[in-house]
């Protein structure tokens, strides 16, 4: 009864969270705009603590990179997290991922969840993103609440030259040497509002000051949004800017009773296909628009919350929708493939999507990248 009622508090603040309105005296929103007026005091309070030396950073002995953003969910870290990796390693510097493993139910302090090739801890244990993370088999992944004792056990166990921070921005116990900051070309700040009655972990001129690179995400080849994100920089006038663009690939093709003489290996195969497709993200609508970008003909989209746990029932109303509609194909994310059954025997084919991360000067960000490296050396 208790979580009936959380899920449905959740679901509603995550429909005002995503929306602009100006809350009447005494209704839902006006008490939730009150509560982020202490959240917000909260978060000045604490970052006040950080910069006066009364709470104290832990340092590592490696350079520490932290890949965050200041709105909860969907700007693309994990895939940036994973590029930054694939960059590294070009660059010669042995790289590992530490992660806080959100809804992960370890119970030590902090767990490897893979050595860059066998994998320890199964998605329930490790949590979504770094499941997926390791699933890539590119690099060591390591998990705990504390991102510091993490660090440590990453150091005596794989001896890094450099650990990534996964949704490290606001974990300011542990220092960094590079903090990047991740928004949203289209919805850089949500609704401007701060928790609950928003998005907003905290809000622009808060991180400002933390931040050393500014990267936007999700940017689209035609500039709809440079209004808007010439408002946005003004706030962020002192770090360096890019922008980054969200490629679809083909992570997987799982055959069923198969519509294709061949598996799928380029999303530019799925064009004119009739798919269903399924997702729990943080922005099931941008899986939904990349998806559409690519001219796949969307039959229906079965849409769950993030970090949502799959049940039978859940693939049985999959398998229904599909038949009904008779699609080609299923497709859904990497993210969400990772918390499957992968042992499970699917009667019909299904495409896991994948996103890279493409940045529009990569060049001048690995020039950034390596020049920083070099001021710690």
């Amino acid at each position: 009864m208790f979580e009936k009622y959380l899920n449905k508090l959740e679901k509603r603040l995550t429909q005002i969270s995503s929306c602009n309105y100006e809350p009447i005296i005494f209704s839902f929103e006006w008490f939730a705009v009150a509560i982020s007026y202490g959240y917000g005091f909260g978060v000045r309070f604490r970052l006040w603590l950080y910069r006066k030396g009364i709470l104290k950073q832990k340092k590592l002995s490696c350079f520490v990179i932290s890949v965050g953003n200041i709105v909860v969910g969907g700007a693309g870290k994990t895939p940036m997290a994973i590029y930054l990796a694939q960059v590294l390693k070009k660059m010669g510097k042995q790289t590992l991922v530490v992660s806080r493993g959100y809804k992960g139910t370890y119970k030590d302090s902090s767990v490897i969840v893979s050595n860059g090739d066998k994998i320890f801890l199964g998605v329930k244990e490790s949590g979504d993103e770094p499941y997926m993370m390791a699933k890539r088999r590119a690099f060591p992944v390591v998990i705990g609440k504390d991102r510091f004792k993490a660090g440590i056990k990453a150091i005596n166990a794989f001896n890094p030259d450099v650990i990534i921070l996964d949704d490290g921005f606001q974990h300011l116990k542990l220092g960094r040497d590079l903090d990047l900051l991740l928004l949203d070309y289209i919805s850089p700040f949500g609704n401007n509002r701060l928790l609950p009655a928003g998005g907003l972990r905290e809000s622009c001129r808060m991180s400002a000051q933390r931040t050393d690179a500014l990267i936007f995400t999700r940017c689209r080849n035609v500039d709809e949004n440079a209004e808007t994100n010439e408002q946005v920089l003004q706030h962020y006038q002192d770090c360096s800017r890019f922008k980054t663009f969200h490629r679809p690939f083909v992570f997987k093709h799982i055959v069923g009773n198969s519509n294709f003489k061949n598996p799928i290996m380029d999303v530019k195969a799925l064009k004119g296909k009739k798919a269903v497709l399924f997702s729990g993200i943080a922005k099931n609508a941008s899986f939904y628009n990349t998806i559409k970008d690519l001219g796949v003909n969307v039959l229906d989209h079965l849409e769950f919350k993030d970090h949502y746990r799959y049940k039978e029932s859940d693939i049985l109303a999959l398998h229904n929708s599909a038949k009904k509609f008779c699609a080609d194909v299923v497709l859904t994310t990497e993210k969400d493939w990772a918390k499957l059954d992968q042992d499970s025997k699917w009667g019909l084919d299904l495409v896991v999507i994948g996103i890279q991360i493409e940045f529009e000067h990569p060049q001048t960000f690995e020039s950034f990248l390596h020049s920083r490296l070099e001021r710690n050396e």
